[in-house]
């Protein structure tokens, strides 16, 4: 099983990594033919491994939305707590593997549904969450 401090603790910070360059060309279209192979160019993209702030070892990084005021927040939340229970997972690792996990992936963050098991297009999401 991973160690599950590794999930942020070893990300460098976002003033420490190097922007997109023409050295990542050649591996990003790589990961789009294989997307595109597998009909998974519209459900997966990529993002860049980096933090902002330390996350501790029982929590996950939470989106939350605010459709009216176009903002979108993401926080640490506990892994147990009411907000990550039934929540869309949205970001994963790839380099972290481990076997208890689908996919052997690693999730980073997620986005929250309301009480009533709502995700979007709802009021909650286009207000405030709790």
């Amino acid at each position: 099983m991973v160690k599950e401090q590794l999930m942020y603790q070893d990300l460098p910070d976002i003033n420490e990594v190097e922007p997109l360059s023409d050295s990542d060309g050649a591996c990003i279209e790589e990961i789009r033919k294989v997307l595109e192979r597998h009909g998974r160019l519209k459900r997966f993209g990529i993002m860049l491994l980096h933090k902002h702030f330390d996350v501790a070892n029982n929590e996950v990084l939470v989106e939350t939305c605010n459709s009216r005021m176009r903002t979108l927040t993401m926080q640490p939340a506990i892994k147990s707590d009411k907000s990550t229970r039934r929540a869309v997972e949205t970001s994963w690792r790839l380099d972290l593997q481990d076997a208890t996990t689908r996919c052997k992936t690693i999730c980073l963050t997620q986005c929250s549904y309301d009480r009533n098991g709502n995700h979007t297009d709802n009021t909650y999401h286009k207000a405030a969450h709790y």
